[in-house]
């Protein structure tokens, strides 16, 4: 398969390094990630100054490497709408992803954003996180990735998004793999009040997770039971409910 791998950690992250390499054992992969972090993104583009394409290779190797100045959306819009237009992916991977994007998070995510991109070019994705990234547990998950790339994507012909996470240690293979529902991802303190020098202000955003029971099991809850979540996703947004109950509404008001 030709695989186009991104991220929002930058081009020279070690989880895009390391999952590059792994990939192209067995596939031609082809990066086209951010120049510099771009984490927290979501699905931002950049539309008030132009983007610049850099390469980092020569066009035998494997990976092929360029960075974009941009976010991860730039990124895969310019990858899939300009400059792979002649030579489209089979596959688009993006991570692996220092930190979880767990749930709710996903709205948030720069790499949940970027594999959502390809799915308007109708090409299969795949999101990748893992809660703390190491060289440890990059060796202990690489060869799952690959191995579930190979059978889901090239052998079943799996054609959605697929927002898998790792937690930073624990057993890895399809014996601790689940398909889940999509969580709610809670944070408490998420405000960060301080001061500076001159008495003035200021705040951090950010938060600690709270990791909080729900009704079914999803990925939220899931992972700190060391389970390796995945999740479909989709980029529609609509609520089927809730347009059901608006249809009866106005109906109502209509009469």
């Amino acid at each position: 398969m030709h695989i186009l791998l991104t991220n929002d950690d930058g081009v020279w992250a070690n989880g895009i390094l390391d999952l590059g390499a792994e990939l192209a054992k067995e596939h031609r992969v082809t990066v086209i990630a951010p120049e510099v972090e771009q984490s927290a993104k979501s699905h931002a583009i950049t539309i008030q100054m132009p983007v610049r394409l850099r390469r980092f290779s020569d066009e035998e190797d494997n990976p092929r490497r360029f960075a974009v100045t941009g976010t991860p959306t730039d990124c895969m819009k310019f990858a899939l709408s300009h400059f792979l237009k002649n030579d489209m992916p089979d596959l688009v991977v993006s991570g692996v992803n220092n930190g979880f994007n767990l749930g709710s998070d996903a709205l948030y995510s720069g790499t949940v954003s970027a594999a959502m991109e390809a799915m308007f070019y109708r090409v299969p994705a795949l999101a990748v996180s893992v809660e703390c990234y190491s060289k440890k547990r990059s060796a202990e998950i690489m060869p799952f990735i690959r191995e579930f790339v190979g059978e889901v994507f090239e052998k079943q012909q799996f054609k959605g998004l697929l927002n898998m996470n790792f937690a930073k240690e624990g057993p890895v293979g399809w014996e601790n793999c689940e398909i889940l529902d999509q969580g709610m991802q809670m944070y408490y303190d998420i405000i960060d009040p301080r001061e500076d020098r001159k008495g003035r202000k200021y705040y951090w955003i950010g938060g600690k997770l709270a990791f909080e029971p729900e009704a079914t099991p999803t990925d939220v809850a899931s992972i700190k039971e060391g389970k390796v979540t995945v999740v479909a996703l989709t980029w529609k947004q609509q609520d089927d409910e809730g347009t059901a109950q608006m249809r009866e509404i106005l109906g109502t008001i209509k009469k």
